[in-house]
């Protein structure tokens, strides 16, 4: 049990990563990230709504997962009679670490050579069959941003959905549990996010836990090297 394939599309449904080793599939990546993204796009067509679309389908054998954070879709692989809501979990989790990774990248939306990305099969390959529990502990320790360290230490103290309500603009549920902050988040618009997330924790848990909880995140951030 575990996730089989995992693809990685830009905006325009051209694949920069795609693993698909542990899987029956005789399609060339290309032509499968092609295939997939057509169905994804006729399907926000036939609903007349861009930000909708299918999050899940089967096929024969095979039940195929998508995600769409920043603009870019995140193509899940699974058998279909594996327990989907515990590979939802670890798909998640690696959608994340995708992102720490190559915020970067993303961001500029410049992409000329997708080799860069191919350094993500070792971590793929690692964390494909992983727990829930051990991805979070790598999570908690490792985040491109203090703002998204924090989140990913909170989301063991609120639900995704209730976070997620402090800016629906800027923060993004990757799945039921993670957030990811917008990468164009300005200054000003980073610490409107602190503050209400402050009163937040220190209403439920009192004061100087927020506090507690970010110095947590500033020392990961600090003494962590992101994804070997």
């Amino acid at each position: 049990m575990g996730l089989n394939g995992f693809i990685v599309m830009a905006p325009g449904g051209t694949p920069i990563y795609s693993n698909l080793a542990a899987t029956k599939l005789a399609m060339a990546p290309t032509l499968l990230a092609g295939f997939l993204s057509a169905i994804q796009s006729f399907s926000r067509q036939l609903v007349a709504d861009p930000s909708g679309g299918i999050s899940e389908m089967t096929m024969h054998d095979i039940k195929i997962l998508y995600r769409n954070i920043e603009g870019y879709s995140f193509i899940g692989l699974v058998d279909s009679n594996d327990k989907i809501k515990e590979i939802e979990s670890v798909m998640e989790y690696i959608i994340c670490a995708f992102l720490a990774k190559y915020r970067r990248q993303l961001h500029e939306g410049k992409i000329f050579d997708t080799t860069e990305f191919s350094g993500f099969d070792g971590f793929f390959e690692k964390w494909r069959r992983g727990k829930e529990k051990d991805l979070q502990k790598w999570c908690e320790r490792v985040s491109p941003t203090l703002l998204q360290g924090v989140l990913n230490l909170l989301v063991n103290y609120f639900p995704a959905a209730e976070m997620v309500s402090v800016n629906p603009g800027l923060l993004r549920p990757i799945g039921r549990k993670l957030l990811w902050v917008d990468v164009n988040v300005t200054e000003p618009e980073e610490a409107k996010i602190f503050a209400a997330l402050r009163d937040k924790v220190s209403s439920i848990y009192g004061q100087g836990m927020f506090e507690k909880i970010v110095e947590e995140a500033r020392k990961n951030l600090a003494t962590e090297v992101l994804i070997h």
